[in-house]
């Protein structure tokens, strides 16, 4: 006789067996994959940015909205970091109307799941008046942004709330200087309702799907977005713009297959056992 412990049915060993394959079912269909929503790295001739349409993934051309304001204007250098891949050239301030360039621009509805956003950006020593910043806005209305606009933390990169403020406590503002060339890498998790903030991380080791301790966070803000919109006075310039979202893919065929060879072993077991 099949000398395995038999519980209710099932023997210990097909029991295992069972779990193995679902546990491998489940964690090869949960994995999650970062998938590049739009991007643009402003390879456009040298001139204004409103009208232009490159990059990948936006559903819009740059437009200048804030018609108080100028547009930015590209320029043919672009801006550079340490283990990122760059093209083209960058978008800077530019004089006229009220001092403020802006440019904004729209894109597919990110309002779940985990959305990074990163960009390269410079702006003057401090922030104040509504800039400088890149806000996230959704059907028009501000729902939240990046970078300064006056205050106590006014100075340094921060995550903004619908009101563009960083959070009065200080933990939405990292210690990065607004004037710096600063690489920033933004999470929004809607599922947990948080947004993490990252300055100048070092990308040979930064994992995006378990990203190390944020530089900042902001509890209870998940901005959701169909459009950015980038603010600023001078100076200001701003350059690889990528968007990228986490998604969950369904479960695979070789997670399947792993279900199915499990729940084939604990066949086996059983038949076996009643034969004896």
């Amino acid at each position: 006789m099949d000398s395995l412990i038999k519980l209710k049915g099932l023997t210990v060993t097909a029991k295992i067996a069972l779990a193995f394959g679902v546990s491998m079912a489940i964690s090869a269909s949960s994995q999650a994959q970062l998938t590049n929503v739009a991007y643009d790295g402003f390879s456009y001739s040298a001139g204004s940015l409103s009208g232009q349409n490159g990059g990948t993934g936006w559903t819009s051309s740059w437009v200048n909205d804030y018609t108080s304001g100028a547009s930015f204007q590209v320029s043919a250098s672009g801006m550079s970091y340490s283990g990122l891949s760059t093209s083209g050239g960058s978008l800077v301030w530019s004089s006229g109307g009220n001092g403020i360039s802006e440019d904004a621009r729209h894109l597919s509805l990110m309002d779940s799941g985990v959305v990074f956003i990163q960009f390269l950006g410079q702006f003057g020593s401090s922030g104040g008046g509504g800039t400088p910043n890149i806000r996230f806005l959704n059907s028009g209305a501000v729902t939240g942004g990046l970078g300064g606009n006056g205050g106590p933390f006014g100075g340094r990169m921060s995550i903004l709330d619908a009101t563009l403020n960083p959070a009065a406590n200080g933990s939405s503002s990292s210690l990065a200087n607004l004037s710096a060339l600063n690489l920033v890498i933004a999470r929004i998790d809607y599922q947990n309702d948080s947004t993490s903030l990252w300055v100048n991380p070092n990308l040979s080791t930064f994992n995006y799907e378990n990203p190390a301790t944020a530089d900042a966070t902001y509890a209870g803000l998940a901005p959701a977005f169909d459009s950015i919109a980038i603010y600023s006075r001078s100076p200001g310039s701003v350059d690889e713009i990528s968007i990228m979202a986490e998604a969950v893919p369904e479960p695979s065929s070789a997670a399947l297959m792993l279900t199915g060879v499990g729940a084939a072993y604990v066949w086996r077991h059983q038949k076996k056992a009643r034969k004896c």
